[in-house]
């Protein structure tokens, strides 16, 4: 009888563990972004979130990606907590990270990702064989001297950085040249500005 007692106890107490550890990693509970539109031009309409975890401290965010099922319910088809960067990020010891939480829209087949840090920037992904491929990127950053634009056209190749001063409208630099980079980048294991070109 003692033996079943603690072999009951036992086993609820791991159910209830279990149980927490799991709520805890899923509970991307605020949505704090979320975009409409038809991702893979079936004419139906596909959901983009931005949700962030309201019971861990350092404030993570998921992406998430839904595809519509023509009975009308949604699909998982991405999902990602590493691209967009904790609030307060374990790394800077619990420090703000410095940065506005990034925008999500759907616009003509294409998934876009505007961030704030350190300018705006816009990241345009569009899928192609099951997974969202970078095909645009767009960088416009203002300081109190000078402003930067960079535009690279991943399926075209083509890449265009311009400095210019602001007072006296004078560019300082200016480049277009050929980029080629294949295979195109992924929105798995995306990060924004690790590349030298995006």
């Amino acid at each position: 009888m003692t033996k079943t007692i603690l072999l009951i106890l036992l086993i609820l107490m791991f159910d209830t563990t279990f149980g927490q550890q799991n709520s805890v990693k899923n509970t991307f509970d605020y949505v704090v972004r979320n975009a409409f539109g038809d991702l893979n031009n079936d004419g139906l309409e596909d959901k983009a979130i931005i949700a962030m975890d309201t019971i861990d401290n350092s404030r993570p965010f998921k992406l998430e990606i839904f595809l519509s099922n023509p009975n009308g319910e949604y699909h998982s088809f991405f999902s990602s907590t590493t691209i967009i960067e904790a609030m307060y990020p374990p790394e800077k010891n619990g420090a703000y990270n410095g940065s506005q939480i990034p925008d999500v829209n759907i616009e003509d087949d294409k998934l876009q990702l505007d961030f704030y840090i350190k300018g705006n920037s816009r990241y345009e992904f569009q899928i192609r064989k099951e997974q969202f491929r970078l095909i645009h990127f767009t960088f416009v950053h203002y300081d109190s001297k000078n402003i930067t634009e960079i535009a690279f056209d991943l399926l075209k190749n083509q890449y265009s950085k311009q400095v210019e001063i602001l007072e006296t409208s004078k560019i300082t630099e200016k480049i277009d040249k050929e980029v080629r980079i294949r295979p195109l980048p992924t929105l798995k294991g995306f990060k924004p500005f690790i590349n030298e070109y995006y």
